[in-house]
C-alpha cells in the first residue's frame, strides 16, 4: 500500500524553508523539530483530499490520527489496521534530507529515490508547476549531492526513470529484491490509484493542474502502461537554451549517478 502524499513527516519539520525549494535544498537533519499537531492535520487533510481511504471509513482515519499522541503511535495503528499488507510506502517528494531520521527507526525502514534526466525533469517542473529552470538546476544539484553520499548505503536504493520505462519488469523486480522479496508476475496495466480506483497518470501535459476530482487531476485517461514520449523532451522544449543546457552539464556531470545524461 502506498500513501501519496499522506503522513509526510518532513513537511511538519520546523525551520525548513518554503516548499518546495527550501526542502529540496535542505541539508540532512537528525532529531528535527517536528510539529506534531501540524503533522496530524496535514496527514488527515491528505487522506481526504486524495481520497486515500483504502476501504476504511473517514471516521476511523480520524480516530487513528487525532487520538494518537506520537507519530510512532499513528504508524503502529496503521500497520495494525493493514496488517495483511507486506509493504507500506510513503511518497515524500524532495525530502531526501529526512533519510537519516527515517532509517534511524530500524532495518525495516528503507528509502527508494528515482533519478531522471535533469533537463527533462526541469521541463516537466516548469510546465506543471512553473518552477523556473534555474530553480530546478539548483534543486537537482542538492539532490545529486545527497544521492552521491547515500549511493552505497544499505537502506538506500535509487532507480533511473529511463530504465523503468525501458525495462519495467526488470526494474520492478530489482526494487522488490531490494525490499527482500521475489516477484514473479509484474502488473503493468491494471494499476489502482490512492483512491482505490483505476489509476490516472498525473502528467505535466494536464491542462488544468488545479482541477481535481476524487483526489486526481481529471484531464487524463486511465493508465494503460508506461510511455517513452517524455524521455528526451528537453530537446524539443523551447525554454531550454544552450546556456542553460551547458549549466546543467557543467554542474551535474561530475556526479557519477548523472554521468549517463551528459555523455557526448
Amino acid at each position: 500500500m502506498s500513501f501519496c502524499p499522506g503522513f509526510c513527516e518532513p513537511l511538519a519539520c520546523g525551520n525548513m524553508g518554503d516548499w518546495p525549494h527550501g526542502f529540496c535544498r535542505s541539508d540532512f537533519i537528525i532529531n528535527p523539530n517536528l510539529d506534531f499537531n501540524n503533522f496530524q492535520q496535514e496527514s488527515l487533510d491528505s487522506i481526504k483530499n486524495f481520497s486515500q481511504y483504502y476501504g476504511v471509513e473517514e471516521s476511523v482515519w480520524e480516530d487513528i490520527i487525532l487520538k494518537s499522541k506520537t507519530v510512532e503511535e499513528i504508524r503502529s495503528k496503521i500497520e495494525n489496521k493493514f496488517k495483511d499488507y507486506e509493504f507500506i510506502f510513503y511518497r515524500w517528494n524532495q525530502c531526501l534530507f529526512y533519510f537519516y531520521e527515517w532509517i534511524s527507526k530500524g532495518d525495516d525502514f528503507l528509502w527508494i529515490s528515482m533519478i531522471r534526466d535533469p533537463l527533462d525533469r526541469a521541463c516537466s517542473s516548469w510546465k506543471k508547476h512553473r518552477w523556473e529552470i534555474k530553480d530546478s538546476l539548483e534543486n537537482t544539484m542538492y539532490f545529486a549531492s545527497k544521492v552521491e553520499i547515500l549511493s552505497s548505503h544499505k537502506n538506500f536504493y535509487f532507480v533511473y526513470y529511463e530504465d523503468l520505462v525501458d525495462n519495467p519488469e526488470k526494474t520492478i523486480r530489482d526494487i522488490y529484491s531490494f525490499l527482500g522479496k521475489d516477484i514473479s508476475n509484474v502488473n503493468l496495466t491494471e494499476i489502482k490509484g490512492s483512491n482505490g480506483k483505476d489509476f490516472i497518470p498525473q502528467s505535466s501535459d494536464i491542462k488544468d493542474v488545479y482541477k481535481k476530482k476524487d483526489g486526481y487531476l481529471t484531464d487524463a485517461e486511465k493508465f494503460s502502461g508506461l510511455y517513452k514520449n517524455k524521455i528526451g523532451r528537453n530537446k524539443n522544449e523551447e525554454y531550454i537554451d544552450n546556456i542553460t543546457r551547458e549549466s546543467f552539464k557543467r554542474f551535474l556531470s561530475g556526479f557519477q549517478q548523472y554521468e549517463r545524461y551528459f555523455k557526448e
